[in-house]
Formats: structure tokens, sequence, C-alpha cells
């Protein structure tokens, strides 16, 4: 009896749900439905930062302000480093302009003062986390400690992030 109730019950819940769908009724009725909201979606980003972005924050809070951004990342890649036990591990390089150079010395000195992190974020998401030793001055910062699948992810949405010079069309520069 039980699994007859449920079965009518569904059925009347189906029924009752298509009844509303467009084309149903002639078009008359419009249907709307409210988004769905998951977790995710209700920590939102920082309204000042601009979406596919790789920031630089000191620490690990998203509500720290960015020193650096990736406006001044001008390349990255992806390396395989061989280890004695035959297993690689793989590392993102990334490389930065003059001025970008400057400000990550700066800030890797203060943090190696300290003894405090400095965390890459990729919009919202953090992708590394290092705990500085040295001032970094030669412009190049490096996440390590990945796998392949890590290493490829991160570098792509780095990669994604890069200001790229604007492509020139097959007829410029030709003379007519």
């Amino acid at each position: 009896m039980d699994k007859r109730i449920l079965s009518m019950a569904a059925a009347l819940v189906m029924l009752t749900g298509c009844s509303g769908l467009p084309g149903n009724d002639g078009g008359k009725t419009e249907v709307t439905t409210a988004p769905v909201t998951t977790a995710q979606e209700t920590t939102a980003p920082p309204t000042t930062l601009p979406q596919k972005m790789i920031y630089f924050r000191m620490g690990e809070d998203e509500n720290t302000e960015p020193f650096l951004t990736s406006e001044h990342i001008t390349d990255c890649a992806m390396e395989i480093l061989p280890s004695d036990s035959g297993e690689s591990t793989y590392v993102v390089n990334i490389f930065l302009d003059d001025e970008g150079k400057e400000i990550f010395a700066e800030k890797t000195a203060e943090a190696a003062a300290n003894g405090s992190t400095i965390s890459t974020w990729y919009n919202q998401y953090v992708i590394s986390v290092a705990t500085v030793e040295e001032p970094i001055t030669d412009g190049a910062a490096v996440i390590s400690g990945l796998d392949m699948r890590g290493a490829s992810k991160i570098a792509g949405w780095i990669y994604e992030c890069i200001k790229k010079p604007e492509e020139t069309t097959a007829n410029e520069g030709e003379q007519q």
C-alpha cells in the first residue's frame, strides 16, 4: 500500500510540475526559477578585483589586498624536475616584468624577515602558499611540489591571465 501511495504522489508531482512548462499551455504561462546558490557562489571575490587574474598576497587571507597581479607576469612555464628516486616533480616558473620584479623582491624580503607566507591566487582560489626563506630578486617565482596534473592546471591558469601582445592579422605589414 505504501509503494502505491508513493507512486501516486510522485506521478502527481511530475504531472503538476509539467503543466507549467512553456508549450503545454499554449505559451501563456511564463516559468521562472530561482538560481541555485552553491557555497562557492556565496563566497564572492572582492568586488574591486577583476576576474581571470593571478594575485600575490601576504599571508593566506583572501581579504588581504594583493601586492602583485598577473599584469606584471610576462611568461610562465611548467618544468619537470627528475629526482634520484626516479619520480619526477613538477614546478611552475613565473616570470615578472621589471616593475613586478622590484615589487616581488621587496615583498619577499619582508616575508623572509617576518617568517611569513606569500600566497598565489587564481581569482578567488588559492593555488599556492609558500614560506619565504630569503628575498627573491631575480624576477622569477616558482611554485613547486606539484604533480603533473596540478602543474599543468596552474600553468594554464597563469597563462590564461597573462596579457598577450595583440596578434597581427595576416594582411598587416603588407604593402598594397
